[in-house]
């Protein structure tokens, strides 16, 4: 895979940071977080709202949170290849048995913002192969009006 398409590697020592901090933030909603979001934004370089960290323990553990939160935003690949987008859609079945959300998310955003395909997650959960899907997807592509 081209190294544009590759996740930029995520720390531990990243991981355990941001995980105080979204615990901090989880244990504290009737306060003022405002240092605490100040502080997340500065390790992820993104904006974060408190009502993401809201009771998360009922979708997901601190740990798959902590890397989401840290995951870059995907970059947009206009150029994907039929193969690409194989590979591509593999890494999200997989992610989805493996219990790496953050990874699932990641590439499901770069799929969606490098075709224009909406709801790039229905074609992924349809049941089918990767080729079948990969053939829906880019005869879907053709058919995007983008204004």
């Amino acid at each position: 895979m081209r190294k544009i398409l590759e996740i930029p590697p995520i720390t531990e020592n990243d991981i355990d940071k941001v995980s105080k901090v979204i615990d901090t933030i989880a244990n504290n909603l009737d306060k003022d977080c405002r240092n605490e979001l100040i502080e997340l934004q500065r390790l992820t370089g993104k904006p974060h709202s408190v009502e993401e960290f809201a009771e998360y323990w009922g979708w997901t553990d601190l740990d798959s949170l902590a890397r989401i939160t840290l995951m870059p935003e995907p970059p947009c690949v206009s150029d994907l290849d039929r193969t690409e987008i194989e590979k591509i859609i593999g890494i999200i079945k997989e992610s989805f048995i493996s219990g790496e959300d953050d990874k699932g998310q990641y590439y499901i955003e770069l799929l969606h913002k490098s075709m224009s395909v909406p709801d790039v997650l229905n074609y992924i959960m349809s049941g089918q192969d990767v080729k079948t899907i990969a053939d829906q997807m880019l005869s879907a592509k053709n058919n995007v009006i983008l204004l």
